[in-house]
C-alpha cells in the first residue's frame, strides 16, 4: 500500500496534482492511475517515479481520457509516440 492508494476510490476524479511529493514506487501509481476512469489532468513532476519518460509514455497510452500531463497537453502524436 501507498500513501496514495485511497486516491484509487475516487472514481470520479478528473483532475490531481501531485507535485513534488517524494513519491517512488511507479508501479503502484501506475495502477491507481489506470483504475481512475475520469481522470484528465495529472501532475506528477518532481516525483521519484515520474522521473523516466517510459513511465510518462506508458500512463499517456494507459490512460485514455488524459488530456494534460505535467502542465502539456497530451496530443495524438504523443499517444502515437508513446505507443
Amino acid at each position: 500500500m501507498t500513501i496514495i492508494s485511497p486516491i484509487e476510490k475516487l472514481k470520479s476524479l478528473k483532475k490531481l496534482y501531485l507535485y513534488h511529493n517524494r513519491i517512488v514506487n511507479s508501479q503502484a501509481v501506475m495502477q491507481i492511475m489506470t483504475s481512475l476512469p475520469k481522470l484528465k489532468e495529472l501532475a506528477l513532476d518532481g516525483n521519484p517515479c515520474a522521473s523516466k519518460q517510459e513511465f510518462n509514455h506508458e500512463l499517456i497510452v494507459r490512460c485514455a481520457k488524459l488530456k494534460l500531463l505535467n502542465d502539456d497537453a497530451v496530443k495524438e502524436l504523443d499517444r502515437d509516440v508513446a505507443a
